[in-house]
């Protein structure tokens, strides 16, 4: 049914109406928000000048005569205190530490009509006498005289050598014969007379001491090349016969000898420490090799390894063990050498000393324990993935460094008749596989 008229204008009314409360509503709420802020700025303006009624009053009492002078007075007494504090300080300045000379300057001061001066004792607090005083830029602090010096640390060096040791070496020792490595035929001790076919004499001392200070943290390969390209430049582009020689290095820009070596490495401090060594050789040594480990090691630049093996190759002195990080490596890794109390060592001079010491009814090795465990180290027992599967001692027992999911792998793929893939080696390994396999 639709809706009747009188119904429909009824609810029409009923709307305007709300409309019209709503819109009145508004209005009030408008007109007291405005009132409210009105009264709210007339508060505050009350309150302003209230405060400067206060502060009008203030600046009255300020000019009035008896504050003047009571500000005077309080002027006077500061001055009067400044004054004092002066004269305290230019006599306290004065005043030595001596006793004796303090009381005539006080005697002094009466005589002159200036008031004694009582000094306080002042007590310095724990906390402040603590600290360190500051230091003075450009002045170094006095180290102050220490009791005695603790005495090195003496190490228990072993006799005898462990019971694994001599057949792991004698081992190595045959492993060795049946492989070819960079160290036999571009090592050091081979450089110059692959270079320049000399075996003995001044040049050839020289050429194997730049080999040694080259040969530092740099392969064989890389060593004889730029020894070859060293020894070029001075025969061919400085005019000297003889090549690479002491008087080529010391006429040398260092720059220049530092573009020829860039290869190895660290071959800024290598240039610098060369060019040194050769004005020491010139001046002190009259440009021959000495023949002993403690001069040569003051060369910059020479360790006591490059020392030994210098006396080997040069003069066929052998004072000593020049222990290599291949050696210094196997050393560790096959406990060879005990560990020292505090658990550290195996630095290579530890490693030096313990083989010397171990070794000592036997020289004739410390000339032949180099290049065998070199070369072993360069073909086999490698730093990074070592041929487990072509070592003999891997199924000895005897190393304790044995790669057994290596040979798990090697022993599978046997049974499996899959050949294991051939690696890259710096040298020849060929007779030690072939001997293995048959």
């Amino acid at each position: 049914m639709p809706p009747s008229k009188s119904k429909y204008f009824t609810v029409a009314a009923t709307r305007r109406r709300t409309r019209s409360s709503t819109k009145a509503l508004e209005n009030e709420n408008s007109d007291q928000s405005f009132d409210s802020f009105k009264q709210d700025i007339l508060n505050i303006k009350s309150e302003v000048e209230d405060k400067q009624t206060v502060l009008d009053k203030l600046n009255e009492t300020d000019s009035k005569p008896e504050s003047k002078r009571k500000r005077q007075r309080i002027e006077i007494k500061v001055e009067e205190q400044e004054f004092k504090t002066a004269i305290k300080e230019e006599h306290e300045a004065q005043i030595p530490r001596k006793t004796r000379q303090n009381k005539t300057i006080k005697q002094e001061d009466q005589d002159n009509g200036l008031p004694p001066i009582k000094q306080k004792e002042t007590k310095i607090p724990s906390s402040v006498s603590r600290r360190k005083p500051k230091r003075v830029t450009g002045t170094k602090p006095k180290r102050k005289s220490t009791a005695k010096s603790k005495p090195k640390q003496q190490l228990n060096l072993p006799t005898q050598p462990p019971p694994h040791f001599w057949p792991m070496y004698n081992a190595i020792k045959e492993m060795r014969s049946k492989i070819t490595a960079p160290v036999d035929t571009v090592g050091c001790a081979t450089i110059s007379t692959a270079i320049t076919g000399l075996t003995s004499g001044p040049i050839y001392n020289f050429q194997c001491l730049i080999s040694l200070m080259l040969s530092a943290q740099t392969k064989d390969e890389v060593n004889h090349f730029v020894m070859d390209k060293l020894h070029n430049y001075c025969k061919n582009e400085m005019g000297y016969e003889d090549g690479l020689c002491l008087d080529a290095i010391r006429n040398m820009e260092e720059a220049k000898l530092d573009e020829l070596i860039f290869k190895v490495g660290f071959h800024k401090r290598k240039s610098h420490f060369i060019k040194q060594t050769c004005e020491i050789l010139y001046a002190e040594h009259h440009g021959e090799i000495p023949k002993t480990i403690e001069e040569i090691t003051a060369f910059p630049g020479v360790g006591p390894k490059m020392g030994y093996l210098l006396l080997q190759i040069a003069w066929g002195i052998s004072s000593g063990i020049g222990v290599d990080t291949h050696m210094h490596r196997m050393a560790e890794i096959f406990n060879w050498v005990p560990k020292t109390k505090n658990g550290k060592g195996f630095t290579p001079e530890y490693v030096r000393l313990c083989l010397e010491s171990m070794l000592a009814e036997h020289k004739e090795e410390w000339v032949n324990i180099n290049p065998v465990l070199v070369g072993f180290g360069q073909m086999v027992c490698l730093p990074v993935a070592p041929r487990c599967d072509i070592c003999t001692l891997s199924r000895t027992g005897l190393c304790p460094a044995v790669d057994k999911r290596l040979l798990r792998k090697v022993d599978g793929d046997k049974k499996k008749g899959v050949s294991s893939p051939q690696k890259k080696s710096r040298g020849d390994l060929s007779q030690l596989i072939r001997d293995i396999e048959s």
